[in-house]
């Protein structure tokens, strides 16, 4: 091994040690959401939110730019530390293996056509990478000769390619095939969001073009987009333990992250600063967009009635979220958790006892389950579950109780 890079020995490493280091964190949730994808009725038009236009970059010169801190790959992993600044511990991790990036690199070598890329010209004039970031990344780390493997990096020399190729480094490369290489070019699209409308036009066309099979997440393109102090308190609630009990291990989706941002932007419909309209995308965006630069006044207070909420949910309860299958229900947790919150903040006496009763109630209404199962998108719904949990934990009767 030579400066933290391991050498390439003889017949080579077994194939599970030599692909890139990927997260431990589950790619997907197991969360019943039916209605997650619903449908904007008014989306933003491009020609009033979004300036767009063409650029070629050669892939020397995209590989410098990531280098500087031009192009940023927006980072996703709930458990990294900071590692861009105003993009906070996200980190998705290099999520191809090595022979799908050996076949890309030789897909360069031989001179064939590169998929474009889409990139967002950020306020600072860097540009933000939602599409494109793996062939990105992989000419960045063949350029550099090294990529990251368990326990550290290793030397990037091609394996999965054709003979004449096989175990090339960047640096063995002949001048003619490394000029080639450095001189590919690469088609981007730079898009500029215009005026209040702007990023949720940025997020509404990811949602459209999200290509490949590694495709971003809501909640993953949101935390890109509306960096901020909302996305980051979003982040400090979904590290408490007593809620990683309930929900359950990491996912790379942060679907987690979006449960507890549903229940801080519904709570406000409770406490009459704000009336939820659908879609629920939409209504979570404009939370983000609201609080990027500054929490909501209240911000303690929800901290501490979050982690209440949490802790009694979990004494009473640890599948409390679950609704009866193996499965977390995302109207449910919604509900359950606002409801909660909402009790704590008016003083209620609770303890586990009180808190199971009144989830016992819920589960025996008709409504309830209704609400927490069908269109649970739709205002009417979102309504009636919160107001159905709300009175339980206040002690009061839950509509249709059987």
């Amino acid at each position: 091994m030579t400066d933290g890079v391991s050498e390439d020995l003889g017949s080579g490493p077994a194939v599970d040690e030599e692909d890139p280091e990927e997260s431990n964190v589950a790619e997907v949730s197991d969360v019943d959401d039916p209605d997650a994808d619903g449908v904007d009725a008014n989306p933003a038009r491009a020609e009033e939110a979004l300036r767009y236009f063409g650029a070629d970059f050669d892939v020397d010169g995209l590989v410098r730019r990531l280098g500087n801190g031009t192009f940023i790959i927006p980072t996703f992993e709930p458990l990294a530390e900071a590692e861009t600044e105003g993009y906070e511990g996200f980190q998705r991790g290099l999520v191809w293996k090595k022979k799908q990036m050996d076949r890309f690199v030789e897909s360069v070598l031989l001179g064939y056509p590169v998929p474009g890329i889409f990139l967002v010209e950020l306020p600072s004039r860097r540009y933000l990478v939602l599409d494109g970031q793996q062939r990105m990344t992989t000419l960045h780390s063949f350029r550099h000769g090294k990529y990251p493997v368990k326990g550290g990096v290793r030397k990037f020399s091609l394996r999965y390619v054709g003979d004449d190729y096989k175990s090339l480094t960047y640096d063995d490369l002949p001048s003619e095939l490394s000029l080639l290489f450095d001189n590919t070019f690469i088609q981007a699209t730079i898009v500029v969001p215009q005026g209040e409308s702007g990023k949720k036009a940025v997020y509404a066309l990811f949602e459209r073009i999200n290509s490949g099979g590694t495709n971003l997440r809501p909640q993953q393109i949101r935390v890109a987009l509306f960096a901020g102090e909302a996305v980051n308190f979003v982040r400090e609630l979904n590290s408490n333990a007593d809620w990683r009990g309930l929900f359950g291990p990491h996912t790379r989706d942060l679907k987690d992250h979006e449960l507890i941002l549903r229940a801080l932007s519904l709570l406000e419909t409770v406490r009459g600063s704000k009336t939820f309209r659908p879609p629920m995308a939409k209504f979570l965006n404009d939370y983000l967009s609201t609080y990027s630069n500054a929490l909501p006044s209240d911000a303690g207070e929800i901290r501490s009635e979050f982690a209440e909420a949490c802790r009694l949910l979990k004494e009473a309860n640890p599948g409390a979220l679950k609704l009866g299958g193996r499965q977390v229900n995302a109207a449910h947790t919604d509900a359950v958790l606002v409801g909660l919150m909402v009790a704590i903040g008016e003083g209620v006496s609770l303890d586990a006892a009180t808190v199971r009763n009144a989830l016992d109630s819920l589960v025996n209404s008709s409504k309830y389950r209704l609400a927490v199962s069908e269109s649970t998108s739709h205002a009417d719904q979102v309504k009636a579950r919160i107001r159905y949990s709300v009175a339980a934990f206040e002690g009061n009767p839950v509509a249709d109780e059987s």
